[in-house]
């Protein structure tokens, strides 16, 4: 993928940073630093590509009568729709958060030697399907691609806004995604209900936009089951959460080994909220995907948290993008295993066979370091503001946030035990 550069005058609690992003994304470091600003920034910004999001940028360049014609055209160009995002970005992020005043300056930059576009849209005939109506075919033209799409609204302006923003997307930083997912803290709460059911209830944008996601989740799911005549599940998956999940009208149930059904809602923390991620990937195609998701790992045993690692590398490596946040020093240990046996097996094929068979790893989680881009969120101990670090990944995602911890508990010990008078305090 072609560069593409956030720049983060102020965010929340973060302040004049950059971040280039990834087909996956990393973010460590303490509690409260701001990671998870940074983490719905990027999904932000694979939403606008992803999505009909860009139907507000649309409505600046077209209006209403220019819409109504047969064939219209208009010019925009690069620095056009950064400008709208760095706008629109803010809306989002009052959305998500539920926050008027959020702090949120924050500008883009792609790395794209294409800056201006001519996009026409024709309306070229009907289409008569099944169904007794027929639908207005159109011909969306931008650049070299042609795109023929199906209006299903009286509202054209978005309607072609997802063709348009995915054709952006792929002209500008070399990728086109299907969706964009979102996967926020505290999800396994909303579980087993509705997006109709729960929509009105939920104040927090980002709950709002997981149950519209969830919704679509499963619906895509079961359209592929329908169309296959039979479900796939990984054998990862069973392990993973020793059985396998179930969505029936009457919500979703975990399906055991020993074929006894469970409601979700009474299964383990840990498995309700890595359930979406699970039925995500059963859904046709999840590979064309970007998924954002806090801590996957919330909840779940080290030795869980294991296996969600090998479950993001298989995502990663059949082409999904990710971006996550994680506590855990055992996802990253894990990752960091699947980078060094991907290093491994370019270099010495026959050491990357018997260590692959030796510790019993798929040889298809091999994890290709460049895919990755990893940020650090500390503490500036002279200035006392946070800090964000861009890691080098050459050998795996560092573990700094977690070698703090521990020399931290270290020097405690070594406090307690040279302190004679410890127990008169």
């Amino acid at each position: 993928m072609n560069n593409i550069k956030l720049i983060i005058k102020k965010l929340g609690p973060i302040v004049n940073t950059e971040i280039n992003m990834a087909p996956v994304m990393i973010f460590t470091g303490s509690s409260n630093l701001g990671k998870s600003y940074v983490n719905f920034l990027a999904y932000y910004v694979m939403n606008v590509f992803s999505s009909n999001r860009i139907t507000g940028f649309l409505h600046t360049k077209i209006s209403d009568e220019t819409a109504a014609k047969k064939e219209f055209s208009f010019k925009f160009s690069l620095d056009d729709l950064c400008r709208w995002m760095e706008q629109d970005v803010k809306l989002f992020f009052q959305y998500l958060l539920n926050y008027p005043d959020v702090p949120c300056e924050v500008s883009f930059e792609f790395e794209s030697k294409i800056t201006d576009f001519n996009l026409t849209v024709k309306r070229i005939g009907n289409f008569k399907g099944i169904s007794k109506d027929s639908l207005p075919v159109i011909l969306i033209q931008i650049k070299d691609q042609e795109i023929m799409y199906l209006l299903t609204s009286n509202d054209i302006i978005n309607d072609i806004s997802v063709p348009v923003s995915r054709a952006l997307s792929d002209i500008i930083s070399g990728i086109e995604k299907r969706n964009s997912y979102l996967l926020p803290p505290g999800r396994a709460s909303l579980l087993n209900e509705s997006y109709s059911r729960q929509a009105e209830s939920s104040k927090i944008g980002m709950y709002d936009i997981f149950l519209r996601d969830f919704d679509r989740i499963n619906n895509l799911r079961n359209n592929n089951m329908q169309k296959s005549g039979s479900r796939k599940i990984d054998k990862k998956t069973i392990n993973l959460i020793n059985g396998a999940l179930n969505s029936t009208k009457d919500g979703l149930f975990l399906k055991l080994q020993d074929d006894i059904n469970i409601p979700l809602s009474a299964a383990a923390s840990s498995i309700k909220e890595l359930s979406p991620f699970l039925l995500w990937m059963e859904t046709e195609d999840f590979y064309k995907d970007s998924m954002c998701i806090e801590e996957p790992e919330a909840h779940a045993h080290p030795e869980m948290q294991y296996g969600i690692a090998d479950m993001i590398a298989t995502c990663i490596n059949k082409g999904a993008f990710i971006q996550m946040t994680t506590h855990s020093d055992y996802m990253l240990a894990r990752l960091n295993q699947l980078i060094k046996l991907y290093d491994l097996k370019n270099t010495d094929v026959a050491l990357f066979e018997k260590i692959s068979k030796g510790m019993k790893i798929d040889k298809e989680l091999a994890l290709d370091k460049s895919k990755i881009n990893a940020y650090y969120f500390f503490i500036d101990k002279d200035s006392h503001k946070i800090r964000v670090q861009k890691q080098d990944v050459s050998d795996g995602v560092p573990f700094t946030t977690f070698m703090d911890a521990v020399k931290m508990q270290m020097d405690w010990d070594n406090l307690y035990e040279g302190d004679a008078d410890y127990g008169n305090i």
